[in-house]
């Protein structure tokens, strides 16, 4: 995980701060990140349907990853056309998202089939990926100051391919993947996984709250910028953030039995509401660094409460394509929409932007009673 999130970090931070400077507009910046999102959508499902057909989740992983990295070397080749290079970085974006939308779900399908056999916690493991998300997010910052963003395609480009090579070498469960016998690919093998209410519960909640990221994700390091807010200060004010986010994973088991799915995603969403209302109305950096460490409540307690919810409810032969299907449903369709939508109001009136993702926190508190029902705990 910690070559992955390491990855991701400089994609989140960076890469939009390299397509500024490539010359892509904000609307055009949030046209591009959408298009990866939605491609996630379509290509997520069928890389999980995949790993659980074949019961080999690794390979997967290591070949998704050695295509993304291809894909981020390329994107070198927009500074040397810029009349074409919105259209160059769209191509390459989309199809680097159709391969990261493999490595999220598979990781995170592993390492819960792992915690359901005694063989790991699943939060040690994801706070080493966080806590690296971290550390590249705080240097990134520092590095990309020193060069300028045309060393983000090759950090990229380097992560990719660490993860590829680290995805060869992780165990795999002592359980078959799937049950070849009693496997059913394609849709039937997805709508099997919809019909189940409780999945459809998560996949609501996840899309309200994960989704009110996106603004952030897309255009928080642009908003930072415009208010005069260096790039070496932007990875720390991201890099924050996952200092809180690793402690919970870290230590936060006894929080997560007591809170449950459903306390976790109350915490969620009303920290949510704090968090983006306070991030469009200031600029001062000490108040900034305080709401970002509510990204340990924002993003942390949501993806927990999802965790919780998909381990309990889906059977380890749906595994691999429940997590894709939730990261294309819960994740990709939201983040897709709000940023594709965020270029337009960005422009429009900035930092206003954020009261649109408070919003929609505020829409997923009426989940939380769901939650509660015995049923969806199993």
């Amino acid at each position: 995980m910690s070559a992955l999130f390491g990855t991701f970090a400089i994609v989140g931070a960076f890469l939009p701060l390299f397509m500024a400077d490539t010359g892509l507009s904000a609307q055009q910046i949030g046209t591009v990140l959408a298009m990866a999102s939605l491609v996630r959508i379509f290509t997520g499902p069928s890389w999980g349907m995949l790993a659980d057909r074949l019961g080999q989740r690794r390979i997967v992983m290591a070949s998704a990853a050695c295509v993304a990295a291809c894909t981020a070397l390329a994107l070198l080749a927009a500074r040397t056309i810029p009349n074409h290079a919105f259209v160059i970085i769209a191509l390459l974006i989309a199809c680097q998202g159709a391969a990261t939308s493999a490595l999220g779900p598979l990781s995170d399908s592993l390492a819960l089939a792992l915690a359901r056999e005694g063989r790991i916690q699943y939060g040690p493991p994801r706070a080493a990926g966080s806590a690296t998300f971290m550390v590249i997010s705080a240097i990134g910052g520092q590095v990309v100051g020193l060069f300028g963003t045309i060393i983000v395609p090759i950090l990229l480009a380097c992560g990719f391919v660490t993860a590829a090579l680290v995805a060869r070498s992780l165990p795999e469960p002592a359980s078959p993947v799937a049950s070849r016998r009693h496997f059913t690919g394609g849709l039937a093998g997805v709508v099997a996984v919809l019909r189940i209410p409780e999945f459809r519960l998560t996949l609501a909640s996840s899309a309200l709250i994960q989704g009110s990221h996106a603004a952030f994700y897309s255009f928080g390091p642009l908003h930072w910028r415009s208010l005069g807010i260096t790039d070496g200060t932007i990875g720390l004010l991201i890099a924050i953030g996952i200092v809180a986010e690793v402690a919970f994973f870290m230590w936060g088991r006894r929080l997560i039995e007591l809170l449950g799915p459903a306390g976790l995603t109350l915490g969620a969403a009303v920290a949510g509401i704090v968090r983006w209302s306070v991030t469009a109305i200031t600029g001062d950096l000490a108040i900034l660094f305080a709401v970002q460490a509510l990204h340990a409540v924002t993003f942390a307690f949501q993806h927990q409460s999802s965790m919780l919810m998909l381990q309990r409810v889906i059977p380890p032969e749906r595994a691999s394509t429940a997590q894709a299907l939730h990261m294309a449903l819960g994740a990709g369709v939201p983040m897709g929409t709000m940023t594709f939508l965020s270029g337009f109001i960005y422009e429009r009136y900035g930092g206003r932007l954020f009261f649109l993702m408070a919003l929609l926190c505020v829409l997923a508190v009426p989940l939380v009673p769901l939650l509660r029902r015995p049923r969806s705990l199993g």
